[in-house]
């Protein structure tokens, strides 16, 4: 593997020449600058984890956790996001794990310019810099593991979740490098697999999230709770446009544990001590609706408007 370093736009030519079918890359990665490694980390102790960007956290156990910035929603993103950097890592696959990423700009959708999931963008959106990030993680582990050696990076090689010195098949576990990895500069250039040196991409791996939702141990939104939390639940005009013309919510009021029924612009909200509460308070609210224009509007009349 070529030493990772900052080139001039003479010497990137050269290098591209030369480096058959892979791909050098000027990178900008979202969530790491140009100083050491762990500036920008989740938990930013070199002495820990091993966290050069946004992406990825590698720990002393060799645990790879992977922040994924896309909502699943069965499409199997929690897996093929992780699948890109590990990929260009080299990572053992049976030590990775996925986990949803923070809202932060780092993990912005390049098609569509939010942190949004949509429209078959995932893997289009993030195949390079998702790729990127593991790439710079597996340049600074050959570093780190050459430096250990006293040899250059070009003689090692890194293969499931660990650096290779070629000429003694000495080996070290990624996880016995991320404290002298987190304490080297972060590459401005990395070099990407050619796709037929691809050892994950294109195979039919097991999801990683599949486990978690059979054992149930897996965490959904609903199942988040903080002290004194509250849950509401909105009632809302049954016709698009509508709008509340009155309410009752004395019967609403008086379901054990509801706490308040607040008017909102999109109906009526019934906020209650958890799920059940808030709906059958919900369901006790009497309310009048004003349906506006869209009141006697069918699927007949909007056929003949379309037609």
């Amino acid at each position: 593997m070529a030493e990772s370093r900052k080139v001039n736009r003479r010497e990137f030519l050269q290098i591209s020449a030369g480096v058959g079918g892979s791909l050098l890359v000027a990178l900008y990665l979202p969530g790491c600058g140009h100083g050491k490694a762990g500036a920008h980390a989740a938990t930013p102790d070199p002495e820990v984890n091993f966290s050069p960007n946004a992406w990825v956290r590698i720990a002393p156990d060799d645990q790879v956790t992977i922040e994924v910035g896309r909502s699943e929603m069965g499409q199997g993103v929690m897996t093929a996001i992780p699948m890109l950097l590990a990929e260009e890592l080299d990572a053992d696959w049976d030590k990775v794990r996925a986990e949803f990423a923070p809202v932060d700009k780092a993990y912005t959708n390049p098609i569509i310019g939010q942190q949004l999931t949509g429209g078959s963008t995932a893997v289009r959106g993030f195949w390079r810099p998702v790729r990127e990030a593991g790439a710079t993680a597996r340049e600074m582990l050959v570093q780190a593991a050459a430096q250990s050696w006293g040899v250059t990076p070009d003689a090692c090689q890194t293969e499931r979740g660990t650096v290779v010195h070629l000429d003694t098949g000495r080996r070290l576990r990624f996880g016995e490098l991320t404290a002298r990895a987190a304490a080297l500069d972060v590459p401005d250039t990395v070099l990407l697999k050619d796709p037929a040196e691809f050892q994950l991409l294109g195979r039919a791996l097991p999801r990683l999230d599949t486990p978690a939702k059979v054992d149930g141990s897996a965490v959904f939104g609903q199942d988040v709770s903080v002290p004194g939390m509250l849950t509401a639940m909105v009632v809302r005009c049954p016709v698009f446009g509508g709008k509340v013309k009155t309410f009752d919510a004395s019967a609403a009021k008086k379901v054990k544990g509801v706490h308040h029924v607040l008017p909102i612009a999109s109906g009526i909200a019934v906020v209650g001590d958890g799920f059940w509460a808030a709906q059958k308070g919900r369901q006790a609210l009497n309310v009048t609706w004003d349906e506006g224009t869209h009141a006697k509007l069918n699927d007949a009349a909007i056929r003949t408007q379309f037609e």
